[in-house]
């Protein structure tokens, strides 16, 4: 049986980013940029219209000028403009050669085809000059960024349509259990419905993969082992289920036969005790308790930290410092991670105020459905008082 910290750094350390590929841009966001992008132009490729309004020569300040004709955003002026006459520019329109400024809509007055310009007009009011957000060469995103939406924007206005990027990994879900009754299935005697199936399915789009498909199989070697060949070019395998001390508790077993190098089994914590780690060349497979909060909890803390240690992000992104509002009571051998609700506190700007929601046992989700987080509450005699400032990690998508 091994630490907490040693089991997630025994995770982190077995994962390597899986190999960029090019991608369409709009299948890209949320992953990491793989290569530079430079401006293929200027940007704006022309003095722009900022406004709606009229453009002007600056001599005309204070006159009454008839208006030669009006331009809208996406079309080029193409004849020639009076000297003492003014155009109707749109926003985002190409201002003609000699347009000095942009006189918006509401400063000036207007009857029938004339306008009187105000007294005073600066020099290049309401015009962006070519290049004046980005010249062409310039890098404007760089290997290892984020492709937010904005990112996303910035490539596609540099034409960009395809990126080369880091992929989000491909997960498999193997939930195993006799007891578990089929999908339409009514539980009969001893069976029960499965909720970690549904539960792993959420997680995964959660953390913005695909619906992957749950597959549920017996406690049988034979089944597991030929599901485990299906899963065979997955890069990371979730397994629930079937990994304590039973009589029946085949899956580690099954994944060593399979090729599986075990990197562990048994960590010192509550819930998620049994949990199994194992590597088969790049291939992480996970052993996740089959009790319903220690599943939850290993796939939040340790399944989504490969998850991002695949994608090349930090796998430590999700932790932060909390004050707890209850006591949690410990016991003295164990890691307690417990589920918790976390609010901004309203007394102490950019502190976070953590409720634990204490709960029945490691199969009890229904005490903690209102949880957005995890405490981390080291072993000790004593209980953590109320007040303890304390160790705490977001569950996916919540707190950043």
């Amino acid at each position: 049986m091994i630490s907490p910290q040693d089991a997630f750094q025994r995770v982190v350390t077995a994962c390597s980013p899986i190999a960029p590929r090019e991608m369409p841009l709009c299948e890209a966001a949320g992953l990491l940029l793989a290569e530079n992008i430079v401006a293929d132009w200027d940007f704006p490729p022309f003095p722009r219209a900022m406004m709606d309004g009229f453009a002007v020569r600056l001599a005309d300040a204070g006159k009454s000028v008839p208006v030669a004709g009006e331009l809208p955003a996406g079309l080029e002026w193409t004849r020639s403009w009076p000297d003492g006459t003014c155009i109707e520019i749109m926003t985002g329109a190409a201002c003609p050669p000699g347009v000095e400024a942009v006189v918006p809509k509401e400063q000036v007055s207007r009857e029938g085809d004339e306008i009187v310009l105000p007294l005073e007009i600066a020099p290049g009011e309401h015009i962006a000059p070519q290049g004046s957000e980005c010249r062409c060469g310039r890098s404007v995103l760089c290997a290892g960024q984020l492709l937010t939406p904005l990112a996303i924007a910035t490539a596609a206005a540099t034409g960009r349509r395809q990126v080369r990027a880091i992929p989000r990994p491909r997960l498999g879900i193997l939930v195993t259990g006799e007891e578990l009754a089929g999908e339409n299935e009514i539980p009969q005697g001893a069976k029960i419905h499965d909720s970690n199936g549904p539960m792993l399915s959420a997680l995964a789009r959660e953390a913005c993969l695909p619906t992957p498909e749950v597959f549920r199989v017996r406690d049988n070697q034979s089944e597991i082992f030929h599901l485990l060949e299906s899963f065979a070019d997955y890069d990371l395998i979730v397994i629930s289920g079937g990994v304590s001390a039973g009589n029946y508790d085949l899956a580690p077993r099954v994944v060593q036969d399979w090729g599986g190098e075990a990197l562990f089994h048994y960590v010192q914590q509550k819930p998620g005790k049994p949990l199994f780690f194992a590597r088969r060349d790049k291939q992480l497979i996970f052993g996740l308790p089959g009790n319903p909060l220690g599943c939850h909890f290993c796939f939040q803390r340790y399944v989504a930290a490969a998850l991002d240690a695949l994608e090349g992000k930090d796998p430590r992104a999700r932790e932060f410092i909390g004050t707890i509002n209850g006591a949690i009571r410990v016991k003295a051998e164990r890691t307690h991670f417990v589920p918790a609700q976390c609010k901004a506190s309203v007394t102490a700007p950019g502190a976070w105020q953590v409720r634990p929601l204490p709960t029945v046992s490691s199969a009890d989700i229904f005490s903690c459905t209102a949880a957005n987080c995890f405490i981390e509450a080291p072993p000790r005699e004593e209980p953590w008082p109320e007040g303890s400032t304390m160790s705490c990690h977001w569950f996916l998508n919540q707190g950043r």
